[in-house]
């Protein structure tokens, strides 16, 4: 499955030489680029947001403490505690056996309601047991700022996770004011059943997919609407439910909200009544179907991708506006923002509150009225690592800041730029050791040349208008000789691709100018498996090997644009890191398979992983490093054989670039046959998604018409497009730059954008197709090869 390739290294040249002096600053400016920012979230004037706490190892879920402590859960297993706005150095405490694969993990803590006389925790954890892994609501009980050793007690422990599932686990707790501990269990499916009535989430036997009621003792109450019912889970609340991320239940009325991340469409709150079934798999979204409860509140992937954090705004001591009192407020992953609905109409709508959180998680209301949420890539370390803001209200009509300074190591003699982006801003002051620097009064601030004295200086800012002055962090400048690691992957290699139940291999090596060649001790990898714009765990952090294998598991086969994502972070003595990563995309696309024929296109060529104007293929502000990009009227053969057992998947649309302008129509034929028409899509409309069986069939035909409503930006996209269960005799990566047709018009997919996958994550922590060109010269000065670098539905 994997090529050997050799690691690069760095010379081992003198600091002051001039050639190494540029390639180190090239090298520093490349993970400049790819480094994620400090931002804060962008909230409404009179509101300030701040990062409290960071490093985070990938967070899952908070609660809060009445006294306005912060229990931040790690999916290790490792419950932090912040207190006072401070991450305290020890851990609350570890469960062990955690069971990290893939969405497994600790994913869920609440308070008891009596905290302040009987000191317990609650946690929703997988385990590892004797005979495979189960979710279990585990209790401990604290002392001060940490659990008693020992105190860990399983109050309910459910069934075994099915083999080789990986999504979908829940974990969310929360007490109602029943006193009753309701717990929030996913569905423990990766994909829809046949029949979909035989799932888990309808299953009123199983307590997967469910919402459950249970005493503090982890017994079930006798009120239980299924607990008289012959053959049921008496722990069942409510059913229908794929993955339940996040529960709150509003103080004094009782009401529970149930945030149901979707498959592929819709994103749903769900109002929990005692014996509702939401539908799924059923239905995905509001039905007419009166088995079913509708969603109170939900929405489609033109505004997100993933729902998450939820928390109703009634704290002890309401500190925001009255207008703010009552309202749920909720999160999504992928958009990054924070919106709410006011449960007395939730039909009005939503009304946004915050945007430009990076990946959050968990939201949660503090006793004095603050809001805090958990972002799982604010900050720096990217998708598996995270930070806690707080949301205040100051009633102030001053700046807000929306990027913080973010500290700093460079090396002695280079350059660094301190920058801060803000709300209402008219002026600025950079301040040194808390001293204001003359002229610094722009938003960025320069040191051109670094001396050891630079090294331990803070650089804050003064942000002002004519209401107020608002004063940044204060950024931490290290200056050093020690240069970077140099890490290698050296298999899989570049062109690899896998299938389900594929055992790939992986190695790399790493040296350092000062220490020379790394030990396995200081190489440390992980595996994420890509969606669109997010990532699931899927290989924990694992350090002390120089190699390994995984092997790839069934993943959410419906979706199109997926891949793996293999990173290696080298650690030198000194402390300094670097990440290196690869992307392996699933065998069989369609922009590797050669074609039977020529392509026909409308205009000019067709174009393999671009679209047909030689960008990157975007759908719904959504970057596919794979896809095949047409101008109406084209048309693409495929010969399958009759060997194929799988399926045809792929996202379809017309490109971002076209804005509102471009109509076409797709259409998939099978043996001639038409099975797919898209109708006329328009650059507005949302992608649509395809999933066709192919099983036996001999021909394959990607068709796409003109829309016939005279626009001319018909820039159509096959978004990531695959066949699976096909021989690989069928699915000959013959493109290459040809195809069948002799002088087939192909245009080659563009070297370091994307075309064999090229990814990255930019300043905004976006998954953007192009940043690796714009790395690449620094990059090859050193004859290091840089794939990707990390980023962060569950």
């Amino acid at each position: 499955m994997s090529r050997s390739r050799s690691a690069a290294r760095i010379p081992a040249a003198s600091p002051a030489h001039p050639r190494w002096s540029a390639m180190r600053r090239a090298l520093f400016c490349a993970f400049a680029l790819a480094m994620p920012l400090a931002h804060a979230a962008s909230v409404p004037v009179g509101f300030t947001d701040r990062q409290v706490a960071s490093g985070f190892q990938s967070p899952t879920s908070m609660g809060m403490l009445p006294d306005g402590r912060a229990l931040v859960v790690e999916q290790n297993g490792v419950i932090r505690i912040v207190k006072n706005d401070a991450l305290l150095s020890s851990s609350f405490y570890t469960v062990q056996n955690v069971d990290t694969f893939s969405e497994r993990g600790c994913l869920g803590v609440t308070a008891d309601p009596n905290f302040a006389v009987n000191q317990h925790v609650y946690l929703y954890c997988t385990v590892l047991t004797g005979g495979g892994s189960r979710n279990r609501v585990l209790r401990v009980t604290a002392s001060g700022d940490a659990a008693i050793p020992g105190s860990e007690v399983t109050l309910l422990e459910l069934p075994n996770v099915p083999s080789g599932v990986q999504w979908h686990m829940g974990g969310p707790l929360r007490f109602g004011v029943d006193g009753k501990l309701y717990v929030a269990v996913g569905g423990h499916e990766d994909l829809r059943t046949d029949p979909l009535e035989a799932s888990f989430s309808q299953n009123v036997a199983s307590p997967f997919g469910k919402i459950l009621r249970i005493n503090p003792d982890g017994s079930f109450p006798p009120d239980n609407p299924f607990y008289n019912t012959p053959g049921a889970y008496r722990g069942n609340y409510v059913l229908g439910l794929r993955n339940p991320y996040a529960i709150d239940i509003q103080p004094d009325t009782g009401l529970l909200y149930i945030n149901d991340v979707g498959a592929g469409s819709v994103e749903e709150i769900n109002r929990a009544v005692a014996g509702a079934n939401y539908a799924w798999p059923i239905h995905e979204g509001s039905t007419s179907d009166a088995r079913f409860t509708n969603a109170v509140h939900e929405y489609r992937r033109d505004a997100g991708c993933a729902i998450t954090g939820g928390s109703f705004y009634n704290p002890v001591s309401p500190q925001f506006p009255p207008q703010y009192v009552g309202k749920y407020l909720f999160t999504d992953y992928c958009s990054g923002w924070i919106r709410m609905i006011d449960p007395a109409n939730p039909a009005a709508g939503a009304q946004e509150f915050a945007t430009n959180i990076g990946s959050p998680v968990a939201l949660a209301t503090a006793a004095d009225g603050s809001l805090y949420y958990l972002a799982r890539n604010q900050g720096e370390g990217g998708a598996s690592s995270g930070a806690l803001g707080k949301i205040t209200f100051t009633n102030t009509l001053g700046p807000r800041l929306t990027q913080q300074p973010r500290a700093q190591t460079i090396f002695l003699g280079d350059p660094v730029t301190f920058t801060v982006a803000a709300d209402g801003a008219s002026s600025y002051q950079w301040r040194r050791n808390g001293v204001d620097i003359p002229g610094a009064t722009s938003a960025s601030y320069t040191i051109a040349r670094t001396t050891p004295a630079d090294s331990g200086a803070t650089f804050s800012v003064a942000v002002s208008n004519a209401d107020g002055t608002v004063v940044s962090d204060a950024a931490a400048l290290t200056v050093t000789s020690n240069r970077l690691p140099s890490p290698a992957i050296t298999s899989p290699g570049a062109d690899v691709g896998f299938v389900p139940g594929d055992k790939i291999g992986f190695a790399g090596t790493a040296s350092d100018a000062e220490d020379g060649n790394l030990p396995a001790s200081a190489l440390s990898w992980k595996v994420d498996f890509m969606h669109d714009t997010h990532s699931h765990p899927f290989y924990p952090t694992t350090t002390g090997i120089t190699s390994g294998e995984l092997t790839v598991p069934t993943f959410d086969a419906e979706a199109a644009n997926i891949w793996l994502r293999l990173s290696l972070t080298a650690t030198d003595s000194a402390g300094q890191t670097s990440t290196v990563s690869r992307d392996i995309y699933p065998d069989a696309q369609l922009s590797d398979v050669r074609t039977a024929s020529a392509p026909t296109n409308g205009r000019g060529d067709i174009a393999l992983n671009r679209n047909n104007a030689g960008g990157p293929i975007r759908l719904d502000g959504i970057n596919y490093a794979k896809g095949i990009g047409v101008y109406a009227p084209s048309e693409l053969r495929y010969q399958l054989g009759g060997a194929c057992t799988g399926h045809l998947i792929a996202d379809v649309g017309i490109d971002d670039a076209a804005g509102n302008s471009g109509s076409a129509v797709f259409q998939v034929y099978l043996d001639d046959a038409k099975v797919f028409d898209s109708g006329v899509m328009r650059g507005s409309d949302l992608r649509k998604a395809i999933y066709l069986s192919i099983a036996g069939k001999n021909s394959l035909r990607l068709v796409v018409t003109d829309g016939g409503d005279g626009n001319a930006s018909d820039l159509a996209n096959w978004g990531a497009p695959r066949v699976t269960g096909c021989p690989a005799a069928i699915v000959d990566r013959g493109n290459g730059g040809t195809s069948g047709g002799a002088g087939a018009p192909i245009i080659a997919p563009v070297a370091g954008k994307g075309g064999g996958g090229g990814c990255a994550i930019g300043g905004s922590g976006r998954f953007d197709p192009v940043l690796p060109g714009l790395l690449a010269v620094a990059l090859a000065a050193i004859g290091w090869r840089r794939r990707k670098d990390g980023a962060g539905k569950r």
